[in-house]
Parts: structure tokens; sequence; C-alpha cells
């Protein structure tokens, strides 16, 4: 069954995987399922999370071998 965006979907309407690039050569766009995808966790904090953790752990490791 096809849709109007190109998109097979099965029998239960899941969308199926692509399988015939071929197909899509003349407009190799991404899809707008992935355009339109919501952004609701930045890298950006995720980063400065795993920064500031690293750094505690430095810290520890740090005042550790100083005063041990």
């Amino acid at each position: 069954m096809e849709t109007n965006n190109s998109h097979r979907r099965d029998q239960e309407g899941n969308i199926e995987a692509e399988d015939n690039y071929a197909a899509h050569q003349d407009d190799p766009a991404p899809s707008p399922e992935a355009i339109k995808e919501p952004n609701d966790r930045s890298a950006s904090f995720t980063i400065w999370v795993a920064v500031f953790i690293a750094i505690a752990i430095l810290g520890v490791i740090y005042l550790i071998y100083i005063f041990a």
C-alpha cells in the first residue's frame, strides 16, 4: 500500500523501511519525519552535564592523590 508521500506501509499502517534507493536518486532530500522531528533533548545540555561529572570525578581523584 502506497501513500501520497511515497512511504510504504504494512497492513497495520506502520511505515516500512526504505529498500528502493534508486527510486529516490532524483530527490535525495531527508524524509519529512526527519525534518519535523522535535528536538526535545539538546546535545548542549548533555555535554555540559558530562563535563561537570568528569570534572567532579577528576577533582575527587586529585584530592585523594594529594591527601593520601
